[in-house]
């Protein structure tokens, strides 16, 4: 069997009649180096940074334009959902006055 070898050319695999291998080539030169580009008047200006209440501002706009996009609930929705709410808060409430009650009878039963 035969091993084969990266990068390195099986005998017999050289260029042939003479010719270069493709890989011996130079490389092309580098392009020439552009003229320095002109600033626009724009550019040579100094950006100054947004005030805090121009940034605020700008907040409250988006959060205004924010809200337009938003899907509120109809009102029957919102009714159902407040319903499924308190009805969970009482279950809850109802579960740790159980657990409460229970866990203060077995201390008072271990203290004394």
């Amino acid at each position: 069997m035969t091993k084969h070898r990266r990068n390195k050319p099986a005998p017999g695999d050289g260029p042939a009649n003479g010719q270069a291998a493709e890989f011996s080539k130079p490389a092309p030169p580098p392009p020439p180096p552009s003229a320095p580009r002109l600033k626009a008047k724009r550019e040579q200006e100094e950006v100054k940074p947004p005030s805090a209440l121009s940034r605020f501002i700008g907040f409250l706009k988006d959060a205004r334009r924010e809200l337009t996009r938003v899907t509120w609930p109809t009102r029957k929705e919102t009714v159902t959902s407040t319903g499924v709410l308190l009805a969970l808060v009482a279950i809850s409430a109802v579960y740790l006055a159980l657990v409460d009650g229970i866990l203060t009878r077995i201390l008072r039963l271990i203290v004394g």
